[in-house]
């Protein structure tokens, strides 16, 4: 058996290859595999990316590259009986504080793309034709057997296996974790089409009948969407292949607008299964993405939800494995991510019930459903709800223990756990500066705000105190004194963004969500809070008090 790796990878969809990318990128030896001897299909189901996960290929240096196969969807769609529409334009959010607004479409063949595409230069090859065939964890690390495709046979040791491997992973088999839920009763059909009708290119239309539901969405290419079509009643035949005439004749009774098929790139017939695992860790054992939970694909939440969960944890494992931060960390990844998965399961489950429901009262909502979204999307508070969700920017940990809010929580502002927004700054020259690009060069960030009405002494104040709590694992950025390296607010939009109403300190996690706020400033408890995460920077206070 060779040298022990870092981390065993298995599983080579979006969510494995950016958790390879993120523990490579890290300093990980790290290894991937998968079960698939060639790269799926591109006409695979996952097709929207939400913003939030664009902010994570940011940080990760593969936006520009995402974004060169990517459509910017422009409205989302409820198309009424008589062929008119509701329409909820995406853009025009600026609250939602990002630099990437809208929901885009990426063909997963591509996304698989570009987050492969930069594991080469990390040294990291992804292997394919090889399968976990099965594995054994003791306290140090996990021995694992894998077969390649022609029978042959290679142990690996590493110190961690990630699960990564889908709704059938044989990491969670074999660590007898169950995989609780169910199967939809429906007959679901997917067809990648070009199609001449008077709908408009870039948007996503949704067509709630009483046959069933359908959605459209854009890709790229001139009149190119996938459409889905969803109908509350079984399938046929489990994978049985579907005809044009039977994908139009479908089409027909649910989209109220005429329309001609130009061509079928692929057809395909599907189930749908809405399941969550009763836990995300066992020992040196981890699940992400499907082979954690899946669920119905209303919402395009499922591909997203895996890239989060690999980031999550990747930076996680690289801190603690590298001695940087404590062991308690690791176990904040399921605290933080299994509710998430829950809540998204049982939130799709209810959207998917009232979309594709059985019987009298499911063909009623059908029906009902157009004429209602023309009220509803017309509301500015329902539209910034549908957009929160959507883009998953929404998502918060505020009951984990990596969430600490010294003092009062802003009452307009990011608490402790969620999200961190953008803002806009202006540099010592006056250049104006994102906020988030200052962000992607640092793991960790500490955000020192001087208060909207700071005067000189405050401002001298913080450039002090940031340059004592700086470190080679901490980044500190002063807002609100241009010099010596700190950035302006003119407008007052940074301290406005966060909620800072006077002198206050805000950490900021590599994954972009405020882990420790100080609302006032107490500089006791924010060292002692970032002694508690920052394990050198103990380690060394510690030194320093036997010196003395």
């Amino acid at each position: 058996m060779a040298g022990a790796l870092d981390a065993l990878v298995v599983g080579g969809g979006p969510t494995g290859l950016t958790m390879a990318g993120e523990l490579a990128r890290r300093g990980l030896t790290v290894r991937i595999v998968d079960k698939a001897a060639e790269p799926p299909s591109d006409h695979s189901r996952a097709l929207a990316v939400q913003t939030r996960t664009m902010e994570l290929f940011s940080r990760m240096g593969i936006l520009d590259a995402a974004m060169e196969h990517a459509v910017r969807v422009g409205g989302l769609n409820v198309l009424l009986s008589n062929g008119q529409r509701a329409r909820l334009p995406i853009f025009n959010f600026p609250e939602l504080s990002t630099p990437l607004p809208g929901i885009f479409t990426i063909q997963q063949f591509d996304t698989e793309r570009v987050l492969g595409s930069r594991l080469s230069g990390l040294g990291v090859t992804l292997e394919r034709g090889v399968e976990l065939a099965s594995y054994t964890q003791d306290s140090a690390g996990v021995s694992c057997t894998l077969r390649r495709a022609d029978g042959t046979i290679d142990e690996v040791r590493a110190r961690w296996l990630l699960g990564c491997d889908g709704a059938h992973s044989a990491v969670r088999k074999g660590a007898d974790i169950a995989f609780e839920g169910d199967t939809y009763d429906d007959h679901c059909m997917l067809g990648d089409l070009i199609v001449d009708w008077p709908l408009p290119d870039g948007d996503i239309y949704i067509s709630p009948s009483r046959r069933g539901v359908a959605a459209a969405f854009p890709v790229p290419g001139s009149h190119r969407f996938r459409v889905i079509l969803i109908q509350p009643e079984p399938s046929p035949a489990h994978g049985a292949p579907v005809s044009l005439e039977e994908f139009e004749a479908a089409m027909r009774e649910m989209i109220p607008v005429s329309f001609k098929v130009e061509r079928a790139n692929v057809l395909s017939r599907y189930r749908l299964h809405h399941r969550v695992a009763t836990r995300l860790r066992k020992g040196r054992i981890f699940l992400s993405g499907d082979a954690a939970h899946i669920h119905s694909p209303a919402g395009g939440q499922g591909m997203n939800t895996g890239i989060q969960d690999a980031y999550n944890l990747a930076w996680k494992l690289a801190a603690v494995e590298q001695g940087r931060m404590p062991a308690w960390l690791l176990d904040t990844y399921e605290l933080e991510r299994l509710p998430v998965a829950r809540r998204l399961v049982e939130f799709t489950d209810r959207l998917f019930g009232l979309m594709a429901g059985h019987g009298l009262l499911g063909r009623t909502l059908r029906a009902v459903a157009p004429r209602l979204a023309v009220r509803l999307l017309g509301i500015p508070a329902v539209q910034r709800r549908i957009l929160g969700f959507l883009s998953q920017l929404k998502i918060r940990y505020r009951k984990s223990p990596l969430s600490v809010q010294i003092g009062s929580p802003p009452e307009h502002g990011p608490h402790a756990g969620d999200r961190a927004p953008d803002a806009v700054l202006r540099s010592e020259a006056g250049a104006q500066v994102h906020l988030f690009d200052l962000m992607r060069g640092a793991e960790w960030m500490l955000l020192l705000f001087t208060g909207p009405q700071a005067d000189g002494g405050a401002r001298e104040h913080a450039r002090k105190l940031a340059a004592k709590l700086g470190g080679p694992d901490l980044k500190v950025l002063v807002i609100g004194a241009p010099d010596a390296g700190g950035y302006a607010d003119p407008d007052g939009h940074a301290h406005a963004a966060y909620g800072a109403a006077s002198a206050a300190a805000v950490l900021v996690r590599p994954d972009g969500h405020v882990s420790v706020r100080s609302d006032p400033l107490d500089e006791g408890e924010l060292r002692r809070a970032l002694d508690r995460l920052f394990t050198r920077r103990a380690e060394a206070a510690g030194d320093q008090g036997e010196r003395r």
